[in-house]
C-alpha cells in the first residue's frame, strides 16, 4: 500500500511544470531593428527566458555607459536620482510584465537623438544577463533645392540642399546621362538642437553639363527625394536661364 501511495504522487509530480531558476534563464533583447518616428511612443523589447519574475531584481536599461543609465529599476522602485537627464519622465517598467520576466521599456516622445542600441541588463546576487535592441528614429527631410553658386574667379558650383533628416541621408549626384558623379561632390551636414540632421552637396559644373539631378535617400527603407536642374545653352558664361525639376 505504501508503494502503491509513493508511485501515485511520484506519477503526479512528474506531471507539474519545471519551475525555472536563474541559472537555467537569460535575458533576450529583439534581433531585429526598432523603427519609428519623431513623437512617437514605442516599447524596446526584452524578456527573461524561461520566464521568471524580476520584481526583486535589479534591472537597468543603458547605452554606452552602463552607470549611466536609461531606466534604473532597483529596490522595487525606479531611481530617477541617477537617470540620464534626456530621458528623464520619458521611461517605464510594467511592473505586472516584471511579475512575468517582461522588463520591455516603454520610451515616450522619441527623438532623433534616440537613435542606438539599448542594452537591457537584469541581475540577482550572483546571477546577470543581458540583450540588447537598435531603435531608428527615421524622419524623412525636406524635398531638396538646388541652387547656383557662381563666384567671380572660381568654377560655378550646385549646390543642393535639405533639412529634417534622421538618422543621416545619403546623397547622389547624376549628370545628364543618368551617370553617376557622386564622387566629384562634397557633402557637410549638421545636426540642430532637436538632433534632426540637415545636409549641404555642392558640385562643380562645366559649360558641356546641362542637366543634374540631386538626390537625398534614407539610409533605412523610406520614400526618397529627387531634384533636377535643367542649365538652359544661354547659361554661360551668363548666370540665367535654369530651372528646378522635383520629383
Amino acid at each position: 500500500m505504501f508503494f502503491t501511495w509513493k508511485a501515485a504522487m511520484m506519477s503526479k509530480l512528474s506531471l507539474l511544470p519545471a519551475v525555472s531558476t536563474q541559472d537555467d534563464s537569460t535575458v533576450v533583447g529583439s534581433d531585429q531593428p526598432l523603427i519609428a518616428s519623431p513623437g512617437e511612443d514605442v516599447t524596446l523589447p526584452c524578456h527573461i527566458t524561461p520566464s521568471l519574475s524580476a520584481v526583486d531584481m535589479e534591472v537597468r536599461w543603458y547605452r554606452e555607459n552602463l552607470k549611466i543609465p536609461v531606466h534604473l529599476y532597483e529596490d522595487r522602485s525606479d531611481r530617477t536620482d541617477v537617470q540620464d537627464s534626456d530621458y528623464r519622465g520619458r521611461t517605464a517598467l510594467s511592473r505586472l510584465g516584471l511579475q512575468e520576466g517582461i522588463l520591455s521599456l516603454n520610451l515616450r516622445n522619441l527623438r532623433p537623438s534616440d537613435s542606438g542600441v539599448y542594452y537591457c541588463y537584469a541581475t540577482a546576487g550572483a546571477w546577470y544577463e543581458q540583450g540588447k535592441t537598435e531603435l531608428i528614429v527615421r524622419a524623412v527631410g525636406t524635398q531638396p533645392s538646388i541652387s547656383m553658386d557662381s563666384t567671380q574667379g572660381e568654377q560655378t558650383r550646385l549646390v543642393c540642399r535639405s533639412e529634417g533628416w534622421s538618422p543621416e541621408p545619403e546623397v547622389i549626384w547624376r549628370d545628364r546621362d543618368g551617370n553617376d558623379v557622386t564622387s566629384l561632390s562634397n557633402t557637410t551636414v549638421q545636426r540642430d538642437s532637436q538632433g534632426f540632421l540637415s545636409v549641404s552637396s555642392y558640385i562643380k559644373i562645366k559649360q558641356q553639363s546641362n542637366v543634374f539631378s540631386c538626390l537625398v535617400r534614407s539610409k533605412t527603407p523610406k520614400p526618397d527625394w529627387e531634384s533636377k536642374l535643367h542649365i538652359s545653352s544661354d547659361f554661360f558664361p551668363g548666370v540665367s536661364g535654369w530651372v528646378v525639376f522635383s520629383s
